[in-house]
């Protein structure tokens, strides 16, 4: 419980942040030239994001270990990992948002793109959390 525990809050503090890192530096001014402000909120409610990741990270906290039981190649198996969930998790959502709201379809694949990297280096957090810890996670990986 005590790993699922730092998993959940080490993978969702990395999402979160990799999110304000891509909102706030990396996909600036591509934003502010492609999606209408008046559909953001201003100030962004931080604290309803935060909770968003912490759902996700504790979903995906849950699962991993059921399907890697073992050591192994920790990153690479989470990493693996959490580009299946945002596969999952960010992509219909997207495509139902796109349905409803006037996003510009240029923003999907970038989207798409950038899930990839933040759900996947999520997963690499709960893989090497879930394996360091692991009574058969192999010594020194």
């Amino acid at each position: 419980m005590q790993k699922m525990l730092l998993a959940t809050v080490s993978a969702a503090v990395v999402m979160f942040s990799l999110a304000g890192l891509y909102t706030s530096l990396l996909a600036r001014d591509f934003i502010a030239t492609h999606v209408d402000s008046s559909m953001l909120r201003d100030p962004p409610n931080l604290m309803l994001v935060f909770i968003g990741y912490m759902v996700l990270a504790l979903l995906m906290s849950a699962i991993y270990p059921r399907l890697f039981t073992t050591g192994g190649a920790l990153a690479w198996n989470g990493f693996r990992f959490g580009m299946l969930a945002g596969i999952c998790w960010l992509m219909p959502y997207s495509l139902v948002l796109f349905g409803v709201y006037r996003f510009p379809f240029v923003v999907l694949p970038l989207d798409f793109a950038w899930a990839l990297v933040e759900q996947g280096l999520g997963g690499l957090v709960i893989g090497l959390i879930y394996g360091r810890f692991a009574p058969t996670a192999i010594p020194g990986i």
